[in-house]
């Protein structure tokens, strides 16, 4: 049974109070334990290990998976409690793999699945698609079939169909890992954007400790399902803690004020 949080329905920001969950019913718990508080106007990254139970935390918090136990509250709203439509309303969320909705769709009308159109009305609906695809570099591409761009397009237009629907929060479950460096750095950049311009809150899982550390306000550490750590990136990501995560495969440098995440082991070493 899912306890229903009393806090202050003024409260601002998502608050994620002791959650845990499984894939199957009878299953053992995948994560446990899991607080979590995201802000308007902040980036957070999940980070971990393989398996850890990153994508399963952004599946339970946005609804795809019910939580066993647990509270998830955004703006005073319980999230367990509300209808899909209206949890829709506040919380976005790109899966980690593409399902294929929209693929054959046009970009314009994949933007605008998550839209009302009915109460929008067609014209409104249309500009908020074109304003969307213009802010994602997309905008003399509306025609064209999803499938038809390459994969950091396409990447954008599955934010921008989340974007188009305008949600406080957005849940990006590893929007970059198949993406090359150009274009991790441009989604990454679209991302940051959104957070300090519309001050949208954004829980991103990331594997790349470096994007991590260029992007993220702060990050949520999973190990084994359950909190390892959170802070800010400079105070958390060091030698020692790649170290105790993944083992002794890299080492942390700070250069020129940025941190870095270098492999310890080169097989090209200088003759």
């Amino acid at each position: 049974m899912v306890a229903v949080s009393n806090g202050d329905s003024a409260t601002t920001g998502l608050r994620v109070r002791g959650l845990a969950a499984a894939h199957r019913r009878r299953g053992d718990a995948v994560i446990a334990g899991i607080d979590l508080d995201l802000n308007p106007g902040e980036m957070v990254g999940v980070l971990g290990p393989n398996g850890c139970g990153k994508s399963t935390l952004l599946k339970t918090v946005c609804g795809v998976i019910t939580p066993r136990s647990g509270t998830i509250v955004a703006d005073g709203n319980d999230l367990v409690r509300v209808r899909p439509r209206h949890r829709a309303q506040i919380l976005g969320y790109v899966p980690q793999h593409d399902d294929g909705v929209g693929r054959a769709l046009t970009v314009a009308e994949s933007m605008s699945l998550a839209l009302d159109r009915r109460r929008l009305g067609e014209e409104a609906a249309l500009d908020i698609v074109l304003g969307t695809a213009e802010r994602l570099g997309l905008e003399g591409m509306t025609s064209r079939r999803a499938f038809e761009l390459s994969g950091g397009q396409q990447q954008r237009v599955l934010i921008g169909r989340t974007l188009a629907a305008r949600t406080p929060y957005l849940l990006l479950d590893e929007p970059v890992s198949a993406l090359d460096l150009r274009y991790q750095l441009e989604i990454m950049q679209i991302v940051w954007d959104l957070v300090h311009t519309d001050r949208v809150g954004v829980l991103v899982v990331l594997h790349d400790l470096n994007l991590a550390a260029a992007f993220c306000d702060r990050l949520l550490v999973l190990d084994q399902g359950r909190v390892h750590s959170q802070g800010r990136p400079d105070d958390l990501i060091t030698t020692e803690f790649v170290e105790s995560l993944y083992g002794t495969v890299a080492d942390v440098v700070d250069l020129d004020g940025a941190r870095y995440v270098v492999p310890a082991t080169r097989r090209n070493p200088e003759k």
